[in-house]
């Protein structure tokens, strides 16, 4: 199936992008649909979903780089507690409230672009990152920063990541959840020519314990280099320095295209659980119950991901139930172009969420990691949706979901 798409000069403003373009929104459309044909064929939503898991990608033919897709829907049944939905929709009530369940598959695919990096280890033993990376938030200075230290073999507090600086080296932009993944493989390269270039020093004085150890002899550890097969031999990195009478050793890399996403299907996968609870009278919708599970490669650091994927969903919901911008058909602007007017959701609106992940590291990308910044609106609206059908009956194809649409 191809799909073609035209423009033309209207006026009014035109459409653009929030956040996971394109997926957010399609992934509302397929995931309903989903839904729809599973009460249309009497079959649970979720096992629906288990018995159509593909083993290659079914638009590329290509294999999977990693997915378990499978177990994050089990793990997240499971917390959920799934099994005891009623499978008849308006089934279940509290009073006036009328309660539903629903669930849908969230995706977003893995990317990856060029990225460089500069390291400078210093006599004292403190070392210095680079790069022009933006931080809004997402946990990129705090992920780098732990990611170098593991490299050198340093604790955290002796490394420094810098940031958000042109002139620092290029980094791509924050955005399409990459950056985590492209900036770390270009650390990862620096990191490595640094520490071959370390060696290279230490091996010019004869009397050092590594004088006659090659690259993959040593490794990093303990604020210095060390032999792989003898960890009391080595030297630290202040040593080293402090024979050679340097103040400082740096190195810069610039990692590669993405040619594993040519060979690979590439992606970061979960399953999104949503209780909601329907006022009969008022077509109120309230949710109260969230459960998020996913499969996103290694989870470099639990505290940054939990965040990045609530943020994902709460944003989900705001789009699910609340944000709607309107437009004054007569002039074609804008009528609510404020927060004063423009409904995003607030504490009140947000049940507790339960966010969990499989952390199983894939072996084709840096670190075994994927982006995680944008895989947590996908399919929290449909989700949503889906869950209004199971508590009303009312098929909901069109958002949000306010009030006038459930009476």
């Amino acid at each position: 199936m191809f799909l073609s798409q035209k423009v033309m000069r209207l006026d009014t403003t035109a459409n653009t992008f929030m956040r996971a373009p394109g997926e957010s929104i399609g992934s509302f459309a397929l995931e309903s649909a989903m839904d729809e044909l599973a009460y249309e064929l009497g079959m649970d939503p979720v096992e629906l979903r288990l018995r159509n898991e593909p083993e290659r990608d079914p638009a590329k033919g290509t294999e999977f780089s990693s997915r378990h897709l499978q177990e994050a829907y089990r793990l997240g049944a499971e917390r959920f507690g799934w099994a005891n939905r009623p499978a008849q929709p308006r089934s279940s009530r509290d009073g006036k409230w009328l309660i539903g369940q629903g669930v849908a598959t969230a995706f977003y695919p893995a990317f990856r672009f060029p990225a460089a990096a500069k390291v400078r280890l210093n006599a004292d033993g403190t070392a210095v990152v680079q790069c022009g990376a933006q931080e809004m938030g997402m946990g990129t200075a705090t992920v780098q920063t732990q990611h170098a230290a593991e490299r050198l073999g340093l604790p955290m507090e002796k490394v420094r990541f810098e940031y958000g600086d042109t002139n620092l080296p290029q980094a791509p932009v924050a955005g399409g959840s990459n950056q985590t993944v492209s900036v770390a493989l270009a650390v990862q390269q620096a990191c490595e020519k640094l520490q071959q270039e370390l060696l290279i020093l230490a091996k010019k004085d004869k009397g050092s314990p590594l004088a006659d150890s090659h690259f993959d002899d040593v490794r990093a550890c303990d604020s210095g280099l060390f032999r792989r097969d003898k960890r009391e031999t080595g030297e630290t990195y202040v040593a080293i320095l402090s024979r050679l009478k340097q103040d400082f050793v740096e190195a810069e890399a610039v990692s590669g295209k993405p040619f594993e996403s040519m060979k690979y299907s590439m992606g970061s996968y979960g399953a999104q659980f949503c209780e909601v609870r329907v006022n009969e009278e008022s077509g109120e919708v309230r949710i109260s119950r969230w459960v998020g599970s996913f499969d996103t490669g290694r989870i470099l650091n639990p505290k940054t991901s939990r965040s990045q994927f609530l943020g994902g969903i709460i944003m989900g919901i705001g789009m699910a139930l609340t944000e709607e911008t309107m437009f004054d058909e007569r002039v074609g602007r804008i009528a609510n172009p404020s927060l004063a007017e423009y409904y995003v959701p607030v504490n009140a609106d947000i049940p507790n969420i339960e966010t969990y992940f499989l952390d199983i590291p894939d072996p084709h990308t840096p670190l075994g990691a994927h982006g995680i910044g944008e895989i947590g609106i996908t399919g929290a609206a449909a989700a949503i949706a889906n869950a209004v059908y199971h508590a009303t009956g009312k098929r909901v194809r069109d958002l949000p979901i306010t009030l006038d649409k459930l009476l």
